[in-house]
């Protein structure tokens, strides 16, 4: 299932949206290789790491977004930011132990995917009153 931009998911800060949007293109890339049966190691392990090195700039930069607009949720979400990288990194891990398979490969798929749809719909977007 492609998962596609809303304007419900609009946190009121471009920059943040914009950073979104590429999450859902990292998505919408395994979604497409899941499909055309095009999966590999090499594949999985680049768009992880890719993805990795994305997430936690893109963590920071909206930390301290919310900080500066003295958003009330910045902390909790904070929180689940270090949550979120801590299955990240063990879904990394998993697959430099175990390789890909297409239930290690389905899993990370719909973390990625539950992550933007219910992360960014019940935590991110509550920016968007806080900013003037």
């Amino acid at each position: 299932m492609t998962v596609i931009w809303k304007d419900e998911y609009n946190t009121g800060e471009p920059e943040i949206d914009k950073q979104h949007k590429v999450i859902f293109k990292y998505l919408d890339d395994l979604e497409a290789h899941m499909q055309a049966g095009d999966i590999d190691d090499n594949y999985v392990k680049c768009l992880m790491d890719n993805l990795g090195i994305f997430t936690r700039s893109h963590f920071c930069y909206e930390e301290i977004c919310m900080r500066r607009y003295k958003c009330p949720i910045g902390a909790k979400n904070k929180d689940i930011h270090t949550k979120l990288l801590k299955t990240y990194t063990a879904y990394r891990h998993q697959l430099d132990d175990e390789g890909v398979t297409e239930d290690l490969i389905q899993k990370i798929h719909d973390f990625i995917e539950s992550w933007l749809l219910n992360h960014i719909i019940k935590i991110d977007t509550q920016l968007r009153d806080c900013i003037d």
